[in-house]
This record gives C-alpha cells, sequence and structure tokens, in this order.
C-alpha cells in the first residue's frame, strides 16, 4: 500500500511518496509502519536544505526526482543515501549544489546530467558515486569546481567536457575518475589547477591540451595519467608548475611535454619525456 507524506523543510516542501513500513528518517518525520520493510521514493517539490534529513535514510531511498522548483541543494543533502539507483537528472532551475550534496551515493548506475543553470559544485558534491556512466559535461553556466567534487567516479566511461566558464578546478577535483576518455582540454578561462586534480586518470588517451591563462598546476595535478599522447601548456605567461604535477606521467609515443619557456617550479627530470619549451 502507498502513502504520501507531506513535509515541510525551511518553509520548502518536500513531498515523499512512501510504501507502508518505511521507518523514521529523520528530518521530515515520515509515519512508522512495521509491517513492511519500505522503500521510499522522494520527489523533492522545493529546495533541499543542507543537512535536510534525507541522508539519515541511507539506503531505504530507492529512487529521486529533482522538481522544477528546486533551486539549490544544499550541504549534505543526500550524503551517504546508498540506495539510490538509476540516472540522475539535476535540471536548469537548479543553480548550486552544495559540499557532500550526493557524496558517497553509491548505488547510481545511470548517467549524470547538469542542469545549465548551476554555477558551482561545491566541494565532494559527488565523490565517491562510482556507478555513473558515460560522459561528463560540466555546464557553461559552472564557474568554479570544488576539491574532490568528482573524486573516484570510476564508472564514468566517456569524454570529459570543462567549458570556457570554468576559472578554477579545486584539489582532487577528478581524482580518480579512471575511466574517462579521449583528450582533455582545460579551457582557456582556467587560471589555477589544484593538487592531484587528475591523478590516475588513466583512461584518457588522447591529448592533453592545458589553456592559455593557467597561472598554477599544482603538486601531483596529473599524476599516473599513462595513456595521453601529448601535453601543450599554452600558457602566455609562464605559469608555476609543481615539480611533481607529471609526476609517474608515461605518454604513448610520441612522449613529448610541451612547456612554456620560463616555467618556474617545473622539473623535466621525468623518465620517458621530451621537454620541449615553446615561446
Amino acid at each position: 500500500m502507498s502513502q504520501t507524506f507531506k513535509g515541510d523543510i525551511t518553509n520548502n516542501v518536500v513531498e515523499l511518496n512512501l510504501q507502508a513500513g518505511a521507518d523514521n528518517i529523520g528530518t521530515p518525520t515520515v509515519a512508522y509502519d512495521g509491517t513492511n520493510n519500505g522503500e521510499i521514493s522522494v520527489q523533492v517539490m522545493g529546495d533541499v536544505d543542507e543537512f535536510s534529513g534525507f541522508q539519515t535514510a541511507g539506503s531505504a531511498i530507492k529512487g529521486l526526482v529533482i522538481g522544477t522548483s528546486c533551486t539549490t541543494i544544499g550541504n549534505s543533502a543526500f550524503y551517504f543515501c546508498s540506495g539510490l539507483t538509476g540516472s540522475l537528472t539535476i535540471g536548469n532551475s537548479v543553480t548550486s549544489i552544495g559540499s557532500y550534496a550526493f557524496g558517497f551515493c553509491v548505488g547510481f548506475n545511470g548517467s549524470l546530467t547538469i542542469g545549465n543553470s548551476v554555477t558551482s559544485i561545491e566541494s565532494y558534491a559527488f565523490s565517491g558515486c562510482s556507478g555513473f556512466n558515460g560522459s561528463l559535461t560540466i555546464p557553461n553556466s559552472v564557474t568554479s569546481i570544488g576539491s574532490y567534487a568528482f573524486s573516484s567516479c570510476s564508472g564514468l566511461t566517456g569524454s570529459l567536457t570543462i567549458p570556457d566558464s570554468v576559472t578554477s578546478i579545486g584539489d582532487y577535483a577528478f581524482g580518480s575518475c579512471n575511466s574517462l576518455t579521449g583528450d582533455l582540454v582545460i579551457p582557456n578561462s582556467v587560471t589555477s589547477i589544484g593538487m592531484y586534480a587528475f591523478s590516475n586518470c588513466v583512461g584518457f588517451d588522447g591529448s592533453l591540451t592545458i589553456g592559455n591563462s593557467v597561472t598554477s598546476i599544482g603538486s601531483y595535478a596529473f599524476y599516473a595519467c599513462v595513456n595521453f599522447t601529448s601535453v601543450n601548456i599554452l600558457a602566455t605567461t609562464a605559469p608555476t608548475i609543481s615539480s611533481s604535477a607529471f609526476y609517474n606521467m608515461i605518454l604513448v609515443s610520441p612522449a613529448e611535454i610541451h612547456v612554456p619557456v620560463g616555467a618556474t617550479g617545473y622539473a623535466a627530470s621525468y623518465d620517458g619525456l621530451t621537454v620541449v619549451y615553446d615561446l
């Protein structure tokens, strides 16, 4: 038997469609019926504030639909909701995705679509969501990608598209996204690439191009990226490149890394890499 519960989260309505037997999941409180073990499907009808209470449901939540009235997804909103399956679509009404919003939601086994109104993806927003598959496109409304935002999203098997709107890529942002393939283009808008940002992304098998505005590349940013065919840093002003930025990188022949003349901090001491200094 199905039940419907309507509750209030900081003056925003959330509608829960419940099977009888759902346990109390925190805020909002749902009716308890001990006759069945219960599975919860959630339809978000308004904003989800941080620490909304959904995260305490753990694996009990089995479905999630984010409605068009939702504009923000707060910190830890669905943190560790490990029972969520299928694809996740974040619609064009959403403008921000908070820290840990979907962190360690390991049950997703479909695609991830992020709407074109999101301006920031905060730290750990999708960290540990290992089941997502297909390509990942960051919409051209996003200006910053936080630390660990997509770390260990190891199921993503297609290309990664980062738009010209992004100015910074945080530490470990895509660390261990090891099945992403093809070329990787860091657009001209990006000025900083954090530590370990793409470490252990072993699936990329085309060229790596870093745009002309980059001023800093952090430690181990491309650690153990072993299948790139070439690296081209197009910075017009010599950037600061950590001496370990390309540590353990093995490039497919021709193993050339193009570094701007005057780049500071970079140590051309990696076995098998030919360093070409460009004007």
